[in-house]
């Protein structure tokens, strides 16, 4: 029984051997493979941080290399700049013995260029010539033009703008082939007269009866017209113009002339008939003092006054 027992002990205590071995060998298996794993982890760790450092210091030289390139730029811009400024002695103005005279001409230079500059961004106004202003305003005489046995001749070249020479030179301005024509006699409406009228001056119309170069041109209320004492025909004026001065004055302008009478090749004086024997078919402005000065001052292109 004893015997039994003793063998059983040695049984449990062999058994117990093989325990504690397999124990050992597990344990060290364990470590082993932790080791293993961790060496993987470590060296997967270090190949990955080794890849992203390469990668920050490849864009960290990226721009470096930039940056030194447009430094470099920088540096050969203003290396050429001090060149041209030195090469046109920009730098003696500060290292001359004389700095204090050579500031005072450097401020006299600077405010001579502002000057030059004011005056090249300010050109003065050049004042329009004489025929320039023909061009411009010449055409405003054309509708006042009065024949030369007219029986308006006087208030014409003495300043005298009457209602009947108004009324004379509006219809002197129409159309006749646009004017009503019966048998022997023409009738114009008092509208159409008016919107004549009223282009011309700035005064108010008013109808009335006035002479035509001797056709008698009688207004009718009753029929809010005009009716002539014959047909209406307009003949060529013997007088001449010339324009001797234009003047534009706030909203007026002031157009001066000489005037007179050729016939055959003669000139004459308008109101007087005084004939200029020196005349040699030339300029009229060549004998303004034996001739009819007008002075016509226009307002919205429309005639206010009429002076000698």
């Amino acid at each position: 029984m004893a015997k039994k027992k003793k063998e059983n002990e040695l049984i449990v205590k062999e058994n117990d051997n093989i325990l504690l071995e397999s124990r050992v060998e597990a344990n060290k298996i364990k470590e082993d493979l932790e080791k293993y794993v961790d060496e993987k982890v470590n060296k997967v760790f270090i190949d990955e941080l080794d890849k992203v450092n390469r990668k920050l210091l490849r864009e960290k030289s990226k721009k470096i290399f930039v940056k030194n390139i447009v430094i470099i730029i920088l540096l050969l811009i203003i290396g050429f700049l001090g060149y041209l400024l030195y090469s046109n002695n920009y730098f003696d103005r500060f290292f001359n013995k004389n700095n204090t005279e050579i500031k005072e001409n450097i401020k006299e230079e600077t405010k001579k260029d502002e000057e030059e500059k004011k005056e090249v961004s300010k050109p003065e106004k050049k004042e329009p010539t004489l025929d320039e202003l023909k061009k411009e305003y010449g055409h405003l005489l054309d509708n006042y033009v009065i024949f030369h046995a007219s029986s308006y001749l006087n208030d014409y070249y003495n300043s005298n703008l009457s209602d009947n020479l108004k009324q004379y030179l509006t219809l002197n301005t129409i159309d006749f082939k646009t004017i009503s024509k019966e048998d022997d006699y023409n009738i114009i409406s008092s509208d159409t007269f008016k919107i004549v009228y009223e282009k011309l001056f700035d005064s108010a119309y008013t109808p009335l009866t006035f002479d035509y170069n001797g056709n008698n041109i009688r207004y009718v209320n009753a029929m809010e017209a005009y009716i002539t004492e014959k047909l209406l025909n307009k003949e060529n004026t013997n007088i001449k113009r010339e324009i001797k001065d234009i003047k534009t004055s706030d909203d007026k302008i002031i157009i001066s002339t000489i005037e007179g009478k050729i016939v055959d090749s003669k000139l004459y004086n308008i109101l007087s008939g005084k004939e200029i024997e020196d005349y040699k078919n030339d300029s009229l402005l060549n004998y303004g003092d034996d001739l009819n000065q007008v002075i016509y001052t226009f307002k919205n292109n429309k005639l206010i006054d009429l002076e000698k």
